[in-house]
């Protein structure tokens, strides 16, 4: 089965789960003043070079949060994004369905990177994006335990609303560490409001 058609079955599995949980916004912090770069002057202003090349080498070291924050760190500020969610941790197996989380989109022209890192015990981590609609907006096919979605470069959205993360351990079983970054559009009123 190719591997888009099992990523499909997991976020069908995942839409019959408990119900998502909101992702809590980071303490508020000061937008940058200026724009931030969509692409790097490095790149000839395509996706890819220094948004992927942040993460090429990354390697983690077991301790979930430990290493989100250590690719955070690496990528997360590329293009003047900043942490728009608290980290959030979890914790499944791969039988187990997919853990779905909410976030707040408050403007069109935010752009988004969804950064998760699982355990020593989690070979291959998967995150799916979806949009208010319920359609796939982008997805992670690495067969790797840390899922950069979308791995060439963020994912701006002409739609302000609700957005969906699912996250799904396709092999092995384990805790994981989840963190949404974004641009200075989404920023503002990031998580959902709590019903």
């Amino acid at each position: 089965m190719p591997r888009s058609a099992l990523l499909f079955a997991l976020a069908a599995i995942g839409s019959f789960a408990c119900g998502a949980q909101t992702l809590e916004p980071t303490a508020p912090t000061t937008p940058p003043t200026d724009q931030p770069k969509v692409a790097d002057e490095d790149t000839g202003g395509k996706k890819g070079g220094v948004w992927s090349e942040c993460y090429s080498s990354f390697s983690p070291s077991g301790a979930p949060k430990e290493d989100l924050a250590r690719l955070t760190r690496s990528c997360g500020p590329t293009g003047g994004m900043q942490a728009v969610t608290a980290v959030q941790v979890g914790e499944q197996t791969e039988k187990d369905p997919a853990d779905r989380f909410t976030f707040y989109v408050p403007s069109a022209g935010a752009c988004y990177r969804v950064y998760a890192v699982g355990d020593r015990n989690v070979q291959d981590l998967d995150v799916l994006l979806r949009g208010p609609d319920g359609e796939d907006v982008t997805g992670d096919l690495s067969h790797d335990a840390f899922p950069v979605t979308p791995p060439a470069g963020p994912v701006c959205f002409d739609v302000p609303g609700l957005y969906m993360l699912e996250v799904s351990v396709f092999r092995g079983a384990g805790r994981y560490a989840l963190q949404v970054w974004g641009n200075a559009a989404g920023l503002t009123k990031s998580a959902a409001p709590k019903p």
